[in-house]
């Protein structure tokens, strides 16, 4: 359930991504208010998506040094 947790949240932060700089690329120019607080709201749910798969990623267990 982790796993695919974490695949969807990994998927969505690179949609938004895609999204957020398809806005600032094309359509920076022509935002409105209302226009900077989607593009806004779009930039925290990117956080928040990869905040999610940051902390679900599997962690790399690296062996213990035997001394």
């Amino acid at each position: 359930m982790k796993k695919i947790i974490f695949y969807i949240a990994a998927i969505i932060a690179f949609f938004m991504l895609i999204n957020i700089a398809s806005i600032l690329i094309s359509d920076f120019s022509r935002l409105t208010d209302y226009g900077f607080g989607y593009l806004a709201g779009k930039v925290i749910l990117f956080f928040i998506f990869t905040a999610v798969a940051i902390f679900l990623r599997k962690e790399v267990i690296r062996p213990k040094e035997i001394s």
